[in-house]
């Protein structure tokens, strides 16, 4: 399975297309979301002889430098 990208989908602005590897801004993120914004991610990716196995997400917040709550789905 190969990774192509993920997209912020939020009804506060267009959908925002990251692609994989992330290329983080000048200051280390790749996006920043307000506090309290309604948000969900769309990944779309390849999968090879139509096996898919071992696929986890894993989410963490961070605000103002300090960890949050991590979500974890498999």
């Amino acid at each position: 399975m190969k990774v192509l990208n993920l997209t912020i989908l939020s009804p506060d602005r267009p959908d925002l297309v990251l692609p994989i590897p992330f290329v983080p801004d000048e200051k280390g993120y790749a996006v920043a979301l307000k506090d309290g914004s309604t948000y969900s991610f769309r990944f779309s990716f390849i999968v090879s002889n139509n096996i898919v196995s071992g696929l986890k997400y894993t989410n963490t917040v961070w605000k103002t430098g300090v960890r949050g709550d991590t979500q974890r789905t498999t």
